[in-house]
Formats: C-alpha cells, sequence, structure tokens
C-alpha cells in the first residue's frame, strides 16, 4: 500500500509511531517547502525502515548518499568506494561491508548514522510539505525494496527517533494545535515506557493516572503548564499515554471532533508502478486512502 498526504494533516510523530508499531518496511519520502532552506536541508529525503525500524537515510534516490559522505569525509577514495560498491554482496549494509574489510571502524559508522539521524530530527520542524510512504511490495527494484548500499548496519526505533526530534524543537508553535488542553488528563497506554525517558518526562509518565489533570500536574511539579503540555504531546506521540477528559470537564465540539477523527485512525490501522511523485496537500488525504484501503481489504 501506498498512502500519501501533507505534513499539517499527518505529523511525522503520528507516522513513525505506526511504522514501528505495525513493523512495516518501505520507504518515506519527505518533501519540504520552502522551509527547508532555511534550516539549511535539501527539499527532499528518502528514509528507509525495516521490520519498524529506521534503517537509512539520504537526500537522493541514487542510492550513493552513503558513499558520497564517505568519500566527502576522505576516509575512502572515489577508485576504491566504486569498486567496492560492485563487490558487496547482496543483502549486506555497505557500512558493515567497509568495516569488515577495515576500510571503516566502528566510531566512523556511528557518526554517519548520527549524522543522519540529525537529518530526520530536522524535518520534525517542518509545518509544511507532504509525504509518501510505500510499502516494500510496491517498490520494484530490490535495491530500492531494502537499500543496502545506503545502510550502515545501524538501525533506531521510530519512536526513538521522535522523542530525541521533539526535544530539539525550538520553534513549538508549530505543534500548538496538537497540544493536549490544560483541562485534560493522561493514561498511560503500557505498563512501562519502551523508551528512555528523561526525568521530567519519567515524573509525566507516573502521574498520568487518569484522574489528575495537565493543570494539576504542573502545580504538583512545579513546571510551567506550557512545559507539561508539550511534554504530554511528546508521550502521546511515541505512543506511552492518550489524552482523555475528565469528568469535570466539557470539551468544545471542535475538541470532540479532533478527538474522534484520532480515534478513527487508530481504528483503522488496527486493520489490517512507477516511481512515485509526491502528492500536493490537494490530494486526497491520508485518512481517505486508508478508508479505500480497508474497504478494499474487507471486501476480498
Amino acid at each position: 500500500m501506498s498512502i500519501c498526504s501533507s505534513l499539517k494533516s499527518f505529523s511525522l510523530p503520528e507516522l513513525f509511531r505506526i511504522i514501528e508499531q505495525k513493523k512495516q518496511s518501505g520507504r518515506l519520502i519527505v518533501q519540504g517547502s520552502l522551509t527547508l532552506k532555511q534550516i539549511h536541508l535539501s527539499p527532499i529525503y528518502y528514509i528507509w525502515f525495516q521490520d519498524g525500524y529506521l534503517v537509512a537515510v539520504s537526500d537522493r534516490i541514487n542510492l550513493k548518499g552513503l558513499i558520497e559522505f564517505i568519500e566527502q569525509q576522505g576516509w575512502v577514495t572515489p577508485l576504491v568506494t566504486n569498486k567496492l560498491r560492485t563487490l558487496c554482496p547482496p543483502e549486506m549494509p555497505l557500512g558493515i561491508y567497509l568495516h569488515k574489510n577495515q576500510f571503516l571502524s566502528k566510531e566512523q559508522l556511528n557518526f554517519i548514522f548520527q549524522i543522519k539521524l540529525h537529518q530526520v530530527y530536522e524535518l520534525f520542524q517542518l509545518n509544511a510539505g507532504s509525504f509518501r510512504f510505500d510499502e516494500s511490495a510496491e517498490l520494484r527494484d530490490r535495491l530500492m525494496k531494502i537499500p543496502w548500499l545506503e545502510m550502515t548496519g545501524h538501525h533506531m526505533r521510530p519512536t526513538q527517533v521522535s522523542i530525541y526530534a521533539l526535544r530539539l524543537i525550538k520553534n513549538r508553535e508549530i505543534f500548538a494545535d496538537q497540544l493536549p488542553e490544560a483541562s485534560f488528563g493522561l493514561k498511560r497506554l503500557m505498563a512501562k515506557p519502551h523508551v528512555k525517558l528523561m526525568s521530567w518526562e519519567q515524573k509525566l509518565w507516573e502521574l498520568a493516572d487518569g484522574a489528575t489533570s495537565l493543570t494539576k500536574i504542573a502545580e504538583l511539579t512545579e513546571q510551567p503548564l506550557a512545559k507539561i503540555r508539550f511534554t504530554a504531546y511528546c508521550l502521546i506521540a511515541i505512543g506511552l499515554v492518550d489524552e482523555i477528559f475528565l469528568a469535570s470537564y466539557t470539551p468544545s465540539k471542535s475538541k470532540l471532533k479532533l478527538l474522534a477523527d484520532k480515534s478513527l485512525g487508530s481504528i483503522l490501522y488496527q486493520k489490517n508502478q512507477p516511481e512515485p511523485q509526491l502528492l500536493s496537500q490537494e490530494k486526497e488525504s491520508f485518512i481517505h486512502n486508508l478508508l479505500g484501503f480497508v474497504r478494499k481489504k474487507f471486501s476480498n
């Protein structure tokens, strides 16, 4: 299945959480607006996932991003990389092959992967743009299904990527419409966190009892309400907690609609061509694509 949407209607943290939960394999294309130029990023990025893990990142489609980065660092000459590129065995990450042949150290491979991750972190600053996710089955070329030549051999859980990225966000206004309301409470969705939390995140997790409002939590922790609301959003984004409105609170119609839309999206996710071009915001929405997919599944 291929799915497309704008980043305004469906955020990267939400998408990353679903990819991890469903253990998806495929390629995510993120195309930003002019904002990308302001943060010195390329206009388009390709992010690959395997069995729910992020395994490779590149700003080009020719599978030469990793090789060119290594050459730019002066670690291996172009003549050597061109030869090694053809000698690398199928189904082996290029980074592992280079390490086995003593061209790169473990520290160098880790450095490369961290650089690539920081490119993804900066994508979370986008408040406009679009994405397309193609499952591996939709990609015709074997190398495109799993981009061995772009892989260092490292991988990371998408929700871990999300929490790191969100902690680095400076302009939190881009998430203003997605923050839980101050009168809402939080409930835990699992017995213990699946990612390592910072101290204030851990405290909020412990206070997510389904009965205490965010306003009250801010008072108990002596932290600014704005910080509590954003931290709550971070925990929601990685699937640790969910927001709930308390019995003493009557949400507005707009908030009820937002909660209903979130529930619909959750239900849909639980049901199980030529080189694609990114669709504009006027094209079919992500939810519309999912509805079509679900109907097709049930009709078979």
